[in-house]
Parts: structure tokens; sequence; C-alpha cells
């Protein structure tokens, strides 16, 4: 016979060792973050060191400095530089060192090799700079854009056609004497070209050969400008080590020019996402027509079918005032680029679209971007709010907030204090307590300062603080209850047992009768107000999700 002590013994020591794990754990991850920081600051002080030997590239002294800004008044209409443009393009011309460029969304990144590639092309019809995309729209979007400026440009992907796919080759080849518009200053291709295909690979050695290579990513002599909008430091290191380009502290290490990542003509707000997909298009519809009718936006949704779905219901709801056409990657290519040009000529205001709808969107008079759910991720968040608003006029970025989603976005959405541009600041490791770069190198970033107009710095009404440690602690007994039982429930299956349903179907009929405790949870608190507290203790660690795989589904 079990003696009943030793049972509990065995139960509580199981309990401690699951502990001292989780513990363990954590004390991996903490002891990890503190590396990554004292090398980030190592870095820093290193790099401040050797800023001094750098070439200042921020004037306009240089010999190309004039036909530069013609070549960009002629083709852009641009009369003035974005912030860090202008540094980067001389470094680009200048070609002594490698370019690691993170500029916002809409921050002008194209430009910066665009420009010095045009430039180059001038004297020699010939030479051309070669662009590796990994999305197709974007290759097609920025390709339409530069024929409209007048710059000869082709891109190379699996939907391009044969007879397109030899033009390109014969270009590259140099063999043949090609017509002007067929002189390409910028070749766009997917990464999968360079990967598999040998007759490619083939023409542009050369290219190489013949010194017809302006700007490229594998040979070794040829200088490369990695661009991105968002790029914390320790995965700027791993894509520094992947490009195989010098350490930034090196002697004639890569340029790192950064931009603030606040873009102040972004509005920022987050709305309660209403319980039901009706109500919620309802709201966006109302919202729509009441601020932007007839102008453009996007509306991001989850799924294909939440696309379709959104889509005909917003036309619905509107009576046909908001025309709209669904984007995701189920489309065919013809049909993406019909999205494309029927966007671009206003013939349709909204993109109802899943994330397939990616980089390189260049709308510029686009108002708002509406997220239907959550992105994956802050960092997704920040990248696909970042399409609205590129002409610098006011755009809404409105996030639909539920619980039970990631934790970063969560967290995002739980706090109705911070302002959302310091949020996005911390995230991507921009904080005012590190040191920052007063040379050509990086520019100095924004700091650590409110933006004063998302719904947070705006708020009027005052932020109500409630006691609810009743309330944590009746939730605290009711999953020790449900792992006592050796029970896995969903966090929607918890909330539907703290409200005081389905407690006979896992047995715990019993806590309603518990003097301790308060279940189910008063009534005070609505569903929504319930998944806020949850995903509280979620995000501070009070409860830990397990999460549980199967062949079909992903269960937490």
């Amino acid at each position: 016979m079990t003696d009943r002590r030793l049972v509990d013994i065995n139960a509580r020591l199981a309990k401690i060792e699951e502990k001292m794990d989780e513990l363990e754990a954590e004390r991996i991850s903490l002891l990890e973050q503190r590396q990554s920081i004292e090398e980030e600051i190592s870095i820093i002080d290193k790099m401040q060191l050797v800023s001094d030997n750098n070439i200042d590239y921020d004037h306009q002294q240089f010999p190309w400095s004039q036909q530069l800004c013609a070549l960009a008044h002629r083709h852009w209409g641009i009369t003035s530089f974005r912030t860090s443009q202008l540094p980067i393009l001389n470094a680009a011309l200048d070609k002594k060192r490698d370019i690691f460029v993170v500029l916002p969304t809409g921050g002008g990144k194209s430009l910066c090799y665009q420009l010095p590639a045009l430039l180059e092309g001038q004297g020699d019809d010939n030479k051309f700079t070669l662009v590796i995309s990994p999305l197709v729209s974007l290759s097609h979007d920025q390709v339409y854009h530069l024929q409209q400026a007048n710059i000869p440009a082709a891109t190379l992907t699996s939907g391009t056609s044969k007879e397109h796919t030899n033009l390109v080759m014969d270009f590259l080849d140099g063999k043949k004497v090609m017509a002007p518009k067929h002189r390409f200053k910028l070749i766009y291709v997917t990464p999968e070209r360079i990967g598999q295909s040998n007759r490619f690979m083939s023409k542009l050695n050369a290219a190489y050969d013949q010194g017809r290579l302006s700007r490229f990513t594998v040979f070794a002599d040829i200088p490369i400008m990695a661009l991105t909008a968002t790029c914390p430091w320790v995965v700027m290191k791993d894509v520094m080590s992947i490009l195989q380009i010098r350490h930034p502290q090196m002697p004639k290490g890569t340029l790192v020019y950064t931009g603030p990542l606040h873009r102040p003509n972004l509005v920022y707000q987050v709305v309660p996402r209403p319980d039901s997909m009706e109500e919620t298009i309802q709201h966006m519809s109302q919202y729509i027509l009441r601020h932007y009718r007839g102008q453009s936006g996007i509306i991001y949704c989850l799924s294909k079918k939440d696309t379709e779905h959104v889509a005909q219901e917003l036309f619905k709801i509107s009576k046909g005032k908001i025309r709209y056409e669904i984007y995701h990657a189920d489309l065919t290519l013809e049909s993406k680029e019909e999205v494309h040009r029927l966007w671009r000529g206003k013939k349709v205001h909204v993109i109802v679209a899943t994330i397939a709808f990616g980089m390189g969107i260049n709308h510029l008079d686009t108002r708002f971007v509406i997220h239907h759910y959550m992105s994956k991720s802050l960092e997704n968040y920040y990248q696909e709010s970042g399409r609205a608003g590129r002409d610098g006029q006011r755009a809404d970025c409105i996030l639909y907030y539920r619980g039970q989603d990631v934790y970063k976005m969560m967290e995002y959405a739980q706090d109705l204090t911070t302002c959302r541009k310091i949020m996005f600041e911390k995230y991507f490791s921009v904080d005012s307590s590190i040191p920052t770069f007063t040379s050509g190198i990086v520019n100095q970033i924004s700091p650590d300062i409110p933006c004063g107009t998302c719904d947070n710095c705006t708020r009027q009404e005052p932020i109500q603080s409630v006691d609810i440690s009743k309330e944590t602690l009746a939730l605290a007994h009711l999953c020790k209850a449900v792992y006592d039982n050796n029970e896995n429930v969903t966090l929607k299956v918890l909330l539907t047992l703290w409200q005081g349903r389905q407690l006979k179907k896992y047995s715990l009929e019993y806590m309603k009768k518990n003097d301790k405790v308060e279940v189910p949870v008063k009534k005070t608190f609505s569903a929504p107000d319930l998944e806020r507290i949850l995903c509280h203790l979620l995000i501070n660690r009070v409860l830990l999700e397990k999460i549980h795989y199967t062949p079909y589904s992903t269960i937490s």
C-alpha cells in the first residue's frame, strides 16, 4: 500500500523540479540578454573611437554632386534630400566601403541605390546595378516607378516570360547592341534566381568581367549596400556575417546609416475589436466614409477567407461607396499586377489583403492602414503600418485588438499610457540611454520623447486603476485545480471557466462553494475586461502558457 505522505512529497518535488527548470531557462535567457547588451555597448564604444577617421559624406562638394542633384530633379522632381540620403548617396558613389542602411518605412531607401545606379550609367550605357529583392510585388512596383521616371529597369522572377528573360540575358551578356530602353540601369532579381539559375550566373559573371556591374553582393570587390526599415543590432550583426562584409569597427569597415524610427505624420490608434466580425466591418466602414471617403487605404486581414469576407461586407455596408480589390498569395501574377495597376490609377479605394501585399508598396497617398487582426510581431506591424502616409501628410494606423495574441503585440495593445512611438523605439533597441553617433557613420536617433499624436498621448479620459487581486487569486486557484485534474485547457476555455460556465464538464463545480475564491468572477467585468486581465498576467509571467503541437495545429 502506497503511503499518502510519499505521494504528496513526490508531487511537491515534481512541482519544485518543474519550477527549477523554468528558473534555469529564465536564467539562461537573462545571461544571453546581458551578453548581447554588453556586446552592443562594447561595439558602440569601439565604433565611436574610430569615427574620427571616417570621411564626411554629408556635403555637396564631391565631383558628382551637381550631376547627382540634377538627375534627382529631372527624374523624380526632388529638390532636396531627406534625412540621411545625401551621405548615403555620396558614400555609395565613393565606393570605398560597404554600406548598411536602416531607414524607416517611407524613408527613401530606394533612392539611395537607384540614383547612384542612374548616375553611374550616364557615362556607360551598359553599366547597371543588380538588386536582390525577396518579394515579387516589391520588384514590380519599383520597376513600374522607375519606368515612369524614364529609367530603364527590368525584373527577373519565376513569372517572367521567356521573351523578356532572353532580352535581359542578352543585355547581361553584352555582345548585342541593345535599344536605349533595354540598356537597363537596374535589374531586380529574386534570391531564387541567384541560387538556382546557372545561365543567369554565367551571364552575370560575363557582365562582371566586362566591368559593367556597379553594385552587388557576391563579388568581393563590388561594394554592397544592404537596406532595411528595421534592424536591431543583434540582427544587423548576423546579416553582416552572412554577407561577409566588414564589421563597422574594422579598418575600412561597413558604414552604418540610421534614421529615426518615428514618422510624426502617422497617428497610431488601438481600437477594441467588437465581438462579431460584422460589427467590426460596420465600424471600419463608418470610419473610412467619415474620414477618408474616396481616398486610398489598406486593410490587413489574417487569411484569404477573411480578405474576401471583409471586402464583400465592406462594399455591401457602404452601399458600394468603398471600391475595393482583394490581394493574397493565391492570386496569379497577372491578377496581382492588375490590382497594383488599379490602385495606382485610383480605380479602387481600398486594398483588402493578407501580408502578401508586402514590401515595396509605394503608394504615396495611402491615408490609412487598418489591421483587422494583429500582425505576427511588433516588427511586422511597424513595417505594415508604415505603408501609410509616404507623402508626409497625416495618415492613420489603426489596430483592432482583442486578447489571446502574441505577447509583444499583446503588450503593445494592452498598454494604455505609454506613447506608441516610444514602444517602437524600445522594441528596436533605439534607447536614449545608449550612446549615439555624432559622426557621419550613423545619424543621431530620435530622442525618447512622446510623439503627441497617438491615442495614448491624446487620450482625454483618465486611465482607471482597479484592484484585481481577488480576481487574480480566483484565477490562480482555478488554474491549479485544472492542473491537479491533469486537464489541458485553452485560454478561451479558461476564460469560460472563470465566468462560471462549463465547470461541471471539468469536474470543477466545487469551486463555486470555495469561500476563499470568487468563481464565477463578478459580472461587472465584461469578457474583454477578463481577456485584458488574463493578457496582463501572461505578459508579466504570473501565468505561464504552454504550447501543444498536433499534426494539424498549434494549441496554447
